[in-house]
């Protein structure tokens, strides 16, 4: 026996349905048709291109500031200061930037300290003090426990050399 209680909310449930049963869209698509039937859109004139004026050079009797002669004649080379030694042999460390590589580790024993040092390539290197690293002529002045220090010689705006310290900590993972 179906109660009043229990047959409300299906009625209700069947007038709901009953009215989604119609899908004509007539009145949509004539509203969408007649809406905007009257107006015109309103397109804004390009704007008017003023040309640009023209410019002679006429310094062509001047010095080219950017013509090889003028280089060389405005950087001499310096003699004094500090300059890499081009008939030392290169190490193994020296042919990677000093960014791409990583101090894993210490070793030492009572006479020195070395760093283990990671190529990008996934070698591992020691180096110790007076051992070279990096791209700039880098010399390892003094392991640490925890760093590398590095000179390095990198190029000056004059022609000559001059000294930049670096470090080299370790990597932590």
């Amino acid at each position: 026996m179906l109660s009043k209680i229990s047959t409300f909310p299906l009625a209700a449930f069947l007038l709901a349905v009953s009215g989604c049963a119609d899908r004509s869209m007539q009145d949509l698509e004539s509203f969408v048709a007649n809406a905007h039937k009257d107006r015109k859109p309103r397109i804004e004139p390009l704007p008017r291109l003023r040309p640009n004026p023209t410019f002679t050079y006429t310094a062509a009797e001047l010095v080219d500031p950017f013509s090889q002669e003028n280089l060389i004649q405005r950087r001499p080379s310096r003699k004094e200061g500090p300059a890499p030694d081009p008939t030392r042999r290169k190490e193994p460390l020296e042919q990677f930037p000093l960014d791409a590589l990583s101090m894993v580790g210490t070793l030492s024993n009572d006479e020195a300290s070395w760093a283990i040092i990671r190529a990008p390539d996934g070698t591992v290197h020691r180096a110790g003090e007076d051992n070279y690293l990096g791209q700039n002529y880098g010399k390892i002045t003094d392991v640490k426990e925890t760093q590398v220090e590095i000179k390095e010689l990198v190029p000056d705006v004059d022609g000559g050399w001059m000294e930049r310290k670096s470090t080299l900590a370790i990597v932590t993972k």
